[in-house]
């Protein structure tokens, strides 16, 4: 999608929209959410469900959060990995181990955890298997082309009639 598509994807999304986007970001429910921005819980989940728009928005948004809590936790990892060496060169066993424990090294429990993180397999009928099923995979979305503008289109307008009966079932409980 083009960055101009971007930006009127946004536009077109409705100032209740963006303050529900706002609210469901900080951990809201539907109905509170609904509540907050003066329509039905069941037209929020109609927009969480069945609008691509607000989705959008929606997840852009959950990756910003996402991406400011990953940038702090960077940051304290530094932290805490000048710690835990502060620890292991005054000696505490504790602390030792754990890492140990955290970098795969404990056997008790019969596997590892980053002893083997991210290094490929060791067996070559593993990693056969690991190429077939990548080629399968590529030669599926040979076979399978993606959506045409056409089917999204559809899928579209199969969303929006889905929003249009949740809300007539909103209205029918109503009495409206």
């Amino acid at each position: 999608m083009a960055k101009t598509d971007k930006k009127r994807q946004k536009e077109a999304l409705s100032i209740e929209q963006l303050n529900a986007i706002d609210l469901l970001i900080l951990g809201k429910c539907d109905r509170e959410v609904a509540e907050a921005v003066g329509v039905a819980r069941q037209t929020v989940t109609s927009w969480r469900l069945y609008n691509p728009y607000f989705q959008a928005e929606l997840n852009r948004r959950r990756k910003e959060v996402w991406g400011a809590a990953v940038d702090k936790f960077r940051s304290l990892l530094l932290k805490a990995l000048d710690t835990v060496e502060k620890a292991v060169e005054e000696g505490d066993a504790k602390v030792a181990i754990e890492v140990l424990r955290m970098a795969g090294m404990d056997m008790t429990k019969g596997g590892s955890t980053l002893g083997s993180y991210l290094i490929g397999a060791d067996d070559p009928e593993q990693i056969l298997e690991e190429i077939t099923e990548k080629k399968a995979r590529e030669e599926r979305l040979r076979v399978f082309p993606p959506p045409t503008d056409w089917e999204k289109k559809k899928t579209l307008h199969e969303l929006e009639e889905l929003a249009r009966k949740l809300e007539g079932i909103t209205k029918a409980d109503k009495g409206t």
